[in-house]
């Protein structure tokens, strides 16, 4: 069986297999080294990228990012909602152009442009706060 990588070479399947012994010393200093690198579920990947000095990125979960990507999931609805009332204003003037009701769906135009545009700004604004810590 193999793998495939982003660009399509193909990789074999590991088919080695190796066993340590490690002291209690030991034992403890790798636990510590899985736990910095974040990989306390995958012990064997950490031991190949160790051995062969490959680079490996720890990620961490933090609650500060998921309350982020909420707020700008809600944001991006609330831009959906009024995005979607201004095309439908807009639809509106077009297809029923009258002197009475121009006016009317040109303040609501406007007022939906309104709230695009602080919406925008307030994503901006959450995006710049978040930009050093999202490596974005």
């Amino acid at each position: 069986m193999t793998r495939q990588r982003k660009c399509n070479t193909q990789i074999p399947a590991p088919s080695y297999k190796y066993s340590f012994r490690l002291n209690e010393e030991q034992e403890i200093r790798f636990r510590q080294m899985l736990a910095a690198a974040g990989l306390e579920h995958n012990r064997s990947r950490f031991i190949v990228k160790r051995l062969f000095a490959e680079r490996f990125e720890v990620i961490r979960r933090d609650p500060s990012k998921a309350e982020f990507l909420a707020r700008l999931n809600d944001l991006y609805f609330q831009f959906q909602r009024v995005g979607h009332n201004y095309n439908q204003v807009v639809r509106a003037i077009n297809s029923h152009f009258s002197n009475v009701s121009i006016p009317r769906q040109i303040a609501a135009l406007e007022q939906h442009t309104r709230e695009l545009k602080a919406l925008s700004v307030e994503i901006l604004n959450l995006t710049k706060q978040a930009e050093g810590w999202l490596r974005i």
